[in-house]
């Protein structure tokens, strides 16, 4: 598979390769909002649930999506910010993990039957349909032709595939062999490697041997290779036998590992693996903690202090969040940055042996010193497009981001959208890359929002002008009658 530009940052903190397992708190935070989804609860204040019931249930495309219970507890509700009506609070009585339901044999198991297994244990909306640009139909209306399981993540810093089967190789490989049951007939499962000599790689190989619907691409350590969307654009054009109406789905390591879990063992989504990692970060590392664990019982106390911001989420993609936040279903990485204290004098004279630049204009380009001034800070003032093509360079989908920067500085949304503000996949390396400090990323995200709302709004109109149409020739036809 090919890619176009992207770029792999140096940045310091990079989370050591071992895991350290964390004991399970006394309280766990389940949030009832995920990925933009609200939940509505499905238990009472004071109710006493077991591991892995449902806590609540959210209407899906075609179902129903449950929030299990990462462990037996008593259910509190608890108030929550602007976006959630509450959070639900389980004061844990029993923290082990179990089978919840008998296993299914991947021969046995029928694409529906699966589908229902994997809504019920939390692990649906973990995998990315290009036909619905997010969680697929659970209907099973749709049936992938392609399947990406991608083992490589570069944005600084994610929980690596490497780790992640060190931790569960057995789990992993049993995901696989039940994922041909949601493919279309004659489909392909595609393996998304970076190093095809790596023992882990290697092992993967020998487990999957002989599976003729199992290939393998290997593709650069770029970011952001590892967006679905910038994926498929590169499996499209790599592959010309994919047809246009194709769908492809995209799931991560963590994702089949918790397919394997669930249908293999009959354990539902109850723990993550998340990177804590970044240059403020006081150990950074890999931590496997029990869904709903808040970031105050597991990161040092350093870290999530005044002079450190958190971001849920890698350098690029990642919001600030704070230590009364928890481990949700679907996270994997921590990004710690420090907050300045002082301004830095005469900063401009700085040779940059310890800051990284796209440009080589800093000596880190000739030592290949990891950023180490990285900070909360802007480095440097505002200043108005100076068309360097430094953004157009790096962008993964071949846009012109100074042109759409252009477009929208006027307002002129319409322009914006004819020269791709839609494919903009929100990687924010251009406003990474950019000289004059331009907050390229949150301008076109905004833009997008603002397309989305009034596609909405006209599609609205759309349907009630037919509507009126419809009922107007419907009375005009029964008036006809009436007379005849």
């Amino acid at each position: 598979m090919k890619f176009r530009s992207g770029f792999l940052p140096k940045v310091p903190g990079r989370p050591s390769s071992g895991v350290c397992i964390m004991p399970v708190p006394e309280r766990l935070v389940i949030e009832l909002l995920r990925d933009g989804m609200a939940y509505s609860p499905a238990v009472s204040e004071g109710d006493a649930v077991p591991y892995g019931a449902p806590l609540a249930w959210a209407n899906a495309k075609g179902g129903r999506v449950a929030l299990p219970a990462p462990a037996a507890g008593k259910v509190t509700f608890e108030p929550g910010d602007a976006r959630v009506a509450s959070r639900i609070a389980l004061q844990v009585t029993r923290s082990d993990i179990h089978p919840i339901r008998p296993p299914l044999a991947p021969a046995r198991t029928s694409a529906e039957s699966m589908r229902q297994a994997l809504a019920e244990g939390g692990i649906w909306p973990l995998i990315w349909s290009s036909k619905t640009g997010g969680m697929p139909m659970l209907d099973g209306s749709e049936t992938p032709s392609r399947v990406l399981v991608n083992f490589v993540l570069t944005e600084p810093f994610h929980a690596r595939g490497k780790v992640v089967l060190g931790e569960h190789m057995r789990s992993v490989i049993a995901g696989l062999s039940y994922l041909p049951r949601l493919l279309a007939e004659y489909g392909i499962i595609h393996l998304v490697l970076t190093e095809p000599n790596d023992p882990v790689a290697q092992r993967i190989r020998r487990e999957t041997a002989g599976q003729a619907w199992i290939q393998t691409e290997i593709i650069p350590m770029r970011y952001p290779v590892e967006d679905p969307r910038v994926m498929c654009r590169a499996l499209r054009e790599t592959d010309r036998r994919i047809k246009r109406d194709d769908i492809v789905w995209v799931l991560d390591v963590q994702t089949v590992q918790a397919i394997g879990a669930c249908m293999n063992d009959g354990i539902p989504l109850s723990e993550r693996i998340v990177a804590v990692g970044g240059p403020g970060a006081a150990n950074p590392r890999h931590v496997r903690v029990r869904v709903g664990t808040t970031l105050d019982c597991f990161m040092e106390s350093e870290d999530i202090g005044e002079t450190k911001r958190v971001l849920r989420g890698g350098l690029f993609r990642g919001k600030p969040t704070d230590p009364s936040a928890a481990v949700g279903y679907g996270d994997d990485a921590f990004f710690v940055l420090p907050r300045p204290q002082k301004r830095e004098f005469l900063s401009f004279m700085n040779p940059g042996f310890d800051r990284a630049s796209f440009l080589p204009c800093f000596a880190s380009r000739l030592t290949s010193a990891a950023d180490r001034s990285l900070t909360t800070s802007l480095r440097g003032e505002r200043r108005p497009c100076i068309a360097c093509g430094l953004c157009e360079e790096v962008c993964p989908m071949g846009l012109l981001p100074q042109v759409l920067h252009r477009y929208l500085h006027r307002d002129a949304i319409d322009e914006a959208e004819r020269v791709g503000l839609s494919l903009c996949v929100g990687c924010g390396l251009c406003s990474y890359v950019c000289p004059s400090k331009i907050e390229l990323r949150h301008q076109f995200a905004m833009a997008q929002e603002r397309l989305h709302v009034e596609h909405e709004e006209a599609q609205a109109a759309e349907n009630a002008r037919r509507s009126h149409e419809e009922s107007f020739l419907r009375e005009k036809e029964h008036g006809e009658d009436w007379r005849k």
